[in-house]
């Protein structure tokens, strides 16, 4: 819905990755740090692609060229938004073996190259589907936000219960932390 909300204002983010997705105590997620983030006067103004964290920048990010100059800064948001949410549920970098530090060549091939990461089995279906709209190689295949949202995965989620679950989850590594 954050997504969704920044590119109707016309503003893509650029840079969405794990560590910019903030968790409040209640469970409310935000997005922060908008400093590689554009407002485009239309819908497809040019855009600096080498902007953001390149682990978590789409196909056509890395080369324009390979995909028809086709850069959507919308479509890219989407990219680094199913990166995200897949590192968010494996608990490690989804695009390189566990434990691989990455370094520019292997994420630069990872991402142009590799097949897209899918989720592990033990996921469930709506969760893979729409890990899999938001990691197609062709940005004009690619999902939109607002496709995302009508999404089973999203659409026929209780959010409270989602959100009471997270905010319980932050209690708990607070408590940890102490």
């Amino acid at each position: 819905e954050g997504v969704a909300a920044c590119h109707r204002a016309g503003v893509v983010h650029r840079d969405l990755k794990p560590s910019n997705l903030l968790v409040g105590a209640g469970g409310e997620v935000k997005i922060a740090d908008f400093g590689a983030g554009k407002v485009l006067r239309r819908r497809l103004d040019p855009c600096a692609s080498y902007v953001g964290t390149a682990a978590y920048m789409s196909p056509e990010r890395f080369d324009p060229e390979a995909y028809s100059g086709d850069y959507d800064p919308y479509a890219a948001d989407v990219w680094s938004l199913g990166v995200a949410i897949l590192e968010l549920y494996r608990g490690h970098f989804p695009l390189l073996p566990e434990g691989q530090r990455p370094d520019w060549a292997a994420l630069m091939c990872a991402i142009c190259f590799g097949e897209a990461p899918e989720p592990p089995a033990a996921a469930s279906e709506e969760f893979r589907d729409f890990v899999a709209r938001c990691l197609e190689k062709k940005a004009g295949r690619r999902a939109s936000v607002a496709e995302l949202l009508e999404h089973p995965f999203v659409a026929e989620r209780d959010a409270a219960g989602a959100q009471h679950a997270l905010a319980a989850l932050v209690a708990e590594a607070e408590q940890r932390d102490q």
